[in-house]
């Protein structure tokens, strides 16, 4: 009898101790991170969408989601000049986000930050793109701030500059879209 009371009061306590230590193990002092949001990319059937689906890309590392804002005939037009078609810059867009994601192959050039931000303009129609009247173009030209960050600061490139962005509406699919024809990046203008 004396056996079966100690058992008890050994099985109460056990069960006492449970309850008491239960609190601190299922409300921790840290808090359970959250998983992220899904990145949301939206239908490129209206041309600012093209804008943010951009920044976008830029946030998540996403090449393939690049892709997909550039027409087939898309130019970058660089500030010096020279102009890349659109299967070398997206090469070298993707080795960039490579270097954000830490998958490029030379460590030395992986990025601790890629950061992309573009400033509201409007669009206007532009009725001449590549030489040929266009009824579906237009054109916006906003201040965009680029930063990059490589080995924790060492090196820092911030880019401060106006783009101007040339988008088509096309047929795909059944409707219409719009893809980026031309980027043409300058320096920002004086106020």
């Amino acid at each position: 009898m004396f056996g079966n009371r100690m058992k008890s009061a050994f099985l109460a306590i056990a069960v006492l101790a449970m309850i008491i230590y239960s609190g601190c193990i299922l409300s921790p002092d840290q808090e359970v991170p959250q998983p992220q949001p899904k990145p949301t990319y939206k239908a490129l059937t209206d041309k600012e969408n093209i804008i943010y689906n951009l920044m976008q890309c830029y946030k998540e590392h996403n090449v393939t989601r690049y892709e997909e804002l550039l027409d087939a005939g898309f130019y970058w037009h660089d500030q010096d000049g020279t102009a890349k078609d659109r299967a070398t810059d997206i090469s070298q867009t993707g080795k960039m986000f490579e270097a954000a994601e830490h998958t490029y192959p030379d460590p030395k050039w992986w990025l601790d930050k890629l950061e992309l931000t573009i400033y509201n303009n409007p669009w206007t129609p532009a009725p001449v793109v590549d030489g040929e009247a266009c009824d579906d173009c237009w054109e916006t030209t906003r201040d965009y701030y680029i930063t990059a960050v490589i080995s924790g600061g060492a090196t820092t490139y911030i880019g401060d500059a106006q783009a101007t962005f040339i988008a088509v509406g096309i047929q795909e699919g059944g409707q219409k879209i719009y893809r980026l024809r031309h980027i043409y990046d300058t320096p920002t203008q004086p106020q």
